[in-house]
């Protein structure tokens, strides 16, 4: 599991980081636990892909909500989502 633990000073970053750790979620799907969710550490907008169990205080987003397709098929994030998410921090 990536534990993205920047504390990010503007929106752009944020948005920049969380797409990044969309990416490794996208790549990398087996290697987190089958119930993770993407949790929102609101004080410093700190990300993680874990259960929900390992995560006190945080705000929760399925990651289906962070995942569309491309035009080819392919899954890749869903950045009016992220910038949604985004906006609920900055």
């Amino acid at each position: 599991m990536k534990i993205n633990m920047k504390i990010n000073k503007d929106i752009k970053s944020y948005i920049r980081d969380l797409t990044e750790l969309v990416w490794a979620y996208i790549r990398h799907r087996a290697a987190y636990p089958a119930n993770a969710l993407l949790a929102v550490q609101r004080e410093l907008a700190c990300n993680v892909f874990d259960s929900p169990d390992n995560c006190r205080g945080c705000d929760f987003y399925a990651p289906e909500m962070l995942l569309t397709y491309n035009e080819k098929g392919a899954m890749v994030p869903n950045h009016s989502v992220i910038k949604s998410i985004a906006k609920r921090y900055y």
